[in-house]
């Protein structure tokens, strides 16, 4: 009998693991309804501000608590400068990544500033 039990407990054991873990892992997640299947953004339906994360993928929260939201006409729209005025506002540094940010002012989740992430007030190690 000894024999038999220790195997069963044992499977039982995988059994009930098994059904954990399919019951834990998440789906992936599905893209937002302005999002074609081929990665292309329909920005008439894109909402008028979107919430960004920050590099360590998390929501960016403002120092009031509210999350950075960003006007689609920043995040999609023709850019503000030119790419030559940009390049003369900042020396050009390979592989220098953008940042969002929020911004100054009673409303900061609503005045994003991009900040390069050399410049990043909230990358490990600053400050």
């Amino acid at each position: 009998m000894k024999r038999y039990l220790t195997p069963a407990v044992v499977l039982v054991a995988l059994v009930a693991a098994g059904a954990v873990l399919a019951v834990t892992q998440d789906a992936p997640p599905q893209a937002p309804p302005w999002v074609g299947p081929d990665g292309r953004v329909d920005v008439s339906k894109a909402p008028d501000e979107i919430e960004v994360s920050g590099p360590d993928g998390e929501a960016v929260v403002c120092a009031n608590g509210r999350r950075l939201k960003v006007p689609k006409e920043l995040l999609f729209g023709p850019p503000s400068i030119t790419p030559a005025q940009l390049r003369a506002e900042r020396p050009e540094v390979p592989g220098e990544d953008l940042v969002w940010r929020c911004g100054k002012g009673r409303n900061p989740h609503l005045n994003p500033e991009l900040v390069p992430r050399s410049q990043d007030p909230l990358a490990e190690g600053a400050g």
